[in-house]
């Protein structure tokens, strides 16, 4: 069964993924696609970063490795939160942080 949830983008995720190389948003494109069409993205596409808030991140890879953090808000939207270019091997704290305090405006 279809899941049919509406993408919602956060003004300054728009302006954070705007500057990603082109490449980079088509592959967004495709899984968001796949996101608003099954209602979750499986790895190695996807994958949660915490439980409480529940957020997860979009892992792409493309000259480098991407992330586009999102969350689950109501029943049928996703809220994507924050973008960036991941340079090292954890996700940097302050990242989380960022999509936290911007899921906060929301809820």
């Amino acid at each position: 069964m279809k899941a049919n949830k509406h993408i919602l983008l956060d003004g300054r995720a728009k302006r954070e993924i705007s500057a990603f190389p082109k490449q980079v948003r088509t592959k967004l494109a495709a899984y968001t696609a796949m996101l608003s069409e099954e209602g979750r993205l499986e790895k190695p596409f996807a994958k949660k970063l915490q439980a409480d808030p529940a957020i997860y991140e979009i892992r792409i890879k493309y000259k480098g490795v991407w992330r586009v953090i999102y969350a689950y808000f109501g029943s049928v939207n996703i809220l994507i939160l924050s973008a960036f270019h991941k340079k090292t091997q954890k996700i940097p704290i302050n990242e989380i942080k960022k999509a936290q305090r911007r899921l906060a405006e929301y809820v």
